[in-house]
């Protein structure tokens, strides 16, 4: 990886934080679920369709992320994302009302992903070199699980500090609001207004390529299964596991919350160096992600027989979010063994994101009607469950798609 000044080392930082802070602000349910319903008065199913508006918004911004990302300055997009994340906190902050936290939260995968995504992606690939994405893209997401750890613990500590739960939430959001405009007054410090690396803009060189280009691309299409797959699986390993610990296992909801900020935050940091070190072991990436998916099962398998033992099922939650999280801090470097073109890469990661993340904001509102459904029924474990089936369902598919990744590689190693 390319060696680090002070001002790329800022520069880094500044776009891992960033991502950091559109990935935790909107997905603080992933923390504090319960704490949720009960300050904003939300049943499962409405916590849901919040994760649907983050997530049908941002799905649909990937390809205008794209395109803002070729007319727009990175130090501009990120300008701007910052200062619309840290505006819709604070009337997230302010609000009870449904709606507008349904609008405040299709305004966060706006600002999350349209001025955003592709402008990080670009960003981040262009400070490391091409024999060490995974690793630059790993440190990043590291970076990013440990400012999300700092954060998650400040968040924690405001919690148990407020009178009242609601009172606790809504803190947590103005903090968070101050911490985005901390970050903006140093994006506009330390990001050049040329490319990150301090050299003249030359979007226009070498080879262009299209969104039919990438289309037409067989490698697209198996990279779209491999994220697909694995961050699915990361949704349902993560995700649910905070308040699974609460309804199934009987853990305080304070215990809770510090587990899931562990498993959101802490294993990110260690997931995403390890991730990237333990890829670049495995000659196929395909083969990698083979024993990675085949992981996932077993440990799902082990902490449904094992949730009459909660410090055991606790353990195999930890270790099945770190699995899951190896996974989503790398998907993004088998890009290249898929045969994506390097010169491909922005558009390509526009529409595999574009396609692959479409099912994440279809099982939300599956995953809390279940929920729901299993509650009134006096056996909410039952819902948990189905939300596990789906888990190996994809992790099945992505045991499937990790051959083909392997099989494609080997091919253009012939080639070659």
């Amino acid at each position: 990886m390319k060696k680090m000044g002070f001002k790329k080392l800022m520069i880094f930082i500044i776009l891992s934080a960033t991502v950091a802070l559109a990935y935790q602000i909107p997905y603080l349910r992933y923390t504090f679920y319960d704490q949720m319903t009960a300050a904003l008065h939300l049943n499962d199913t409405q916590m849901g369709l919040m994760a649907t508006a983050v997530s049908l918004t941002s799905t649909l911004c990937y390809p205008i992320g794209g395109i803002f990302a070729e007319k727009f300055s990175c130090r501009n997009l990120i300008i701007i994302s910052l200062a619309g994340l840290a505006a819709c906190t604070v009337v997230y902050s302010m609000t009870t009302n449904f709606v507008l936290l349904m609008i405040v939260h299709i305004l966060f995968g706006f600002f999350g992903i349209a001025t955003l995504w592709s402008a990080y992606l670009a960003g981040i690939r262009s400070l490391g070199d091409e024999e060490n994405q995974s690793t630059i893209f790993g440190s990043s997401e590291a970076t990013r699980g440990i400012l999300q750890a700092i954060c998650g613990f400040i968040f924690l500590g405001i919690m148990g500090a407020a009178a009242s739960v609601a009172t606790g939430f809504r803190f947590i959001l103005l903090a968070g609001t101050a911490i985005c405009v901390i970050f903006l007054v140093l994006a506009f410090v330390f990001l050049p207004k040329g490319n990150l690396n301090g050299d003249e803009e030359t979007q226009d060189s070498g080879k262009s390529y299209s969104m039919l280009d990438a289309l037409k691309c067989k490698g697209v299409w198996i990279t779209i299964g491999l994220v697909a797959c694995a961050y699915i699986s990361w949704t349902l390993g993560n995700g649910y596991l905070t308040t699974y610990t609460v309804r199934v296992l009987g853990v305080s909801e304070s215990t809770a919350s510090t587990l899931g900020i562990v498993r959101s935050y802490i294993i990110v940091f260690l997931a995403g160096f390890i991730g990237g070190w333990l890829l670049d072991k495995f000659t196929f990436k395909g083969k990698g992600f083979f024993v990675l998916f085949t992981a996932v099962i077993a440990a799902t398998a082990a902490m449904i027989l094992t949730n009459k033992v909660v410090p055991v099922c606790i353990a195999i939650t930890l270790i099945l979010a770190f699995i899951a999280n190896i996974m989503k801090s790398t998907y993004w470097s088998t890009m290249g063994q898929a045969g994506i073109p390097i010169k491909m890469t922005a558009v390509a990661t526009g529409v595999v994101s574009f396609i692959a993340f479409i099912p994440d904001f279809v099982i939300p509102p599956i995953a809390g009607a279940w929920l729901d459904q299993a509650t009134k029924a006096g056996n909410v474990e039952a819902g948990f469950n189905k939300i596990f089936i789906l888990l190996f369902a994809f992790s099945a598919a992505g045991l499937i798609v990790s051959v083909i990744l392997t099989r494609q590689t080997k091919s253009l190693k012939k080639q070659a």
